[in-house]
């Protein structure tokens, strides 16, 4: 056992015995070190803050932590967010928030609290929406004030809670249809846990190039040129979505002016050279992280876009061509013909072997699908089987960066 497990070990035999105290030959022998060890390592405790006495003749007692002071009603209002938050969760309390959704429109609604999430971009507050009569997530940073009421918050079905949080439901819905709130839940979960397959898989293959694993230049070629198509799909679906003007997400090198002044008009061929040209001074840390952000961008607006989105077919865009019958968007996003399958084709034909089947994690939305073709628009054809090298250089599409 190296020092930091010793130590996790030793707060945990103390906070377990809590508030008996535990001598120094019992915590030695529990932890297969000697009784010099356990003193050593409990003064270096003490010294970081660890709360532990010693009772004389009878060991050592870690001091429990003192319970928070109850939170008035008043006091919720005017305290910190955050103290209101987890005296809500704590107490299984209903809690009244003034909350702002992405376009800024805010609403006022009765969440039953259930749980604080953090994440690595943002902290959530995860409960029962009354308003809305389902499991949702919401960003603190977007709670302008909240509000601790009398009223209890009743016991709720882990698995709504957990598709919440965004993982895939294991049951299937009461309905067969996925209209409606229950269709939405697991059509936006679907969609999610697509969208980390699809980074994970990223990761992996850049971190097996890195490595030292052959194979680098074509990853380079494949990851410039799936991060600007990725870029213009998801932009292009978010757009029919929603109304608004295209978003170009990610972190998009400079072109030349003609680049998006072509519009369609602009060949294919001519297309992927520029595509190329730009990504060439790119690194291929560089080129991933700009294909990751992208994905992370499509992620956050899936888990914040509004229910309805999910519940009726979307036009299927076509950055460039004739747009496609209407789809759902878990099936424009992360369906066949998605963004997320194009990535997966691509990374599939860097390997010698097929990919090794995934297990489902949930039951697909209907009318959804996983099939694989390179991408929905018919002027993008890749030429390619898998991507190769012409002259030490990867060729992409028939192209190869300068």
């Amino acid at each position: 056992m190296d020092r930091v497990d010793r130590l996790l070990a030793l707060v945990a035999e103390l906070r377990a015995a809590a508030p008996e105290p535990l001598e120094p030959k019992a915590l030695a022998a529990r932890l297969g070190v000697s009784e010099r060890t356990v003193r050593r390592d409990l003064e270096l405790l003490v010294h970081g803050g660890l709360p532990v006495r010693t009772d004389r003749g009878q060991g050592y007692v870690l001091t429990p932590d003192p319970a928070p002071p109850a939170l008035s009603e008043a006091a919720s209002l005017t305290g910190p967010l955050r103290d209101t938050l987890s005296e809500a969760v704590r107490t299984r309390r209903i809690v009244r928030l003034a909350y702002d959704d992405q376009s800024g429109h805010r609403t006022f609604r009765d969440v039953e609290a259930h749980g604080l999430v953090t994440a690595p971009y943002a902290e959530y507050l995860v409960g029962w929406c009354r308003m809305r009569d389902g499991p949702r997530m919401f960003r603190l940073d977007r709670i302008g004030a909240a509000y601790l009421s009398g009223r209890g918050a009743g016991a709720r079905d882990l698995d709504d809670l957990l598709a919440a949080l965004r993982i895939p439901l294991p049951r299937p819905p009461a309905e067969s249809s996925p209209r409606g709130p229950a269709g939405a839940t697991r059509a936006r979960a679907w969609t999610l846990d697509r969208v980390e397959h699809v980074r994970s898989r990223l990761r992996e293959a850049t971190a097996e190039v890195r490595s030292g694993a052959e194979g680098a230049a074509a990853l380079r070629g494949v990851l410039g040129h799936l991060a600007e198509w990725t870029r213009w799909q998801v932009a292009a679906i978010r757009a029919a979505a929603t109304g608004d003007d295209p978003v170009l997400e990610g972190r998009r090198p400079a072109f030349p002016p003609e680049f998006d002044a072509a519009g369609p008009e602009l060949p294919y061929e001519t297309r992927e050279q520029m595509i190329q040209d730009a990504m060439a001074p790119r690194s291929l840390g560089e080129l991933a992280r700009d294909l990751s952000a992208v994905l992370e961008a499509v992620a956050h607006w899936a888990a914040d876009c509004d229910d309805a989105l999910w519940e009726e077919p979307l036009p299927d865009p076509r950055p460039f061509g004739a747009p496609g019958p209407p789809r759902p968007l878990a099936d424009l996003l992360a369906g066949w013909r998605g963004p997320l399958a194009h990535i997966e084709w691509h990374l599939d034909r860097l390997t010698d072997e097929p990919p090794v089947p995934r297990a489902p994690m949930t039951r697909r939305p209907s009318g959804s699908s996983t099939a694989a073709p390179c991408n929905p628009d018919p002027r993008h054809r890749c030429r390619h089987r898998r991507t190769r090298l012409v002259d030490g250089r990867a060729v992409v599409g028939g192209h190869a960066p300068r």
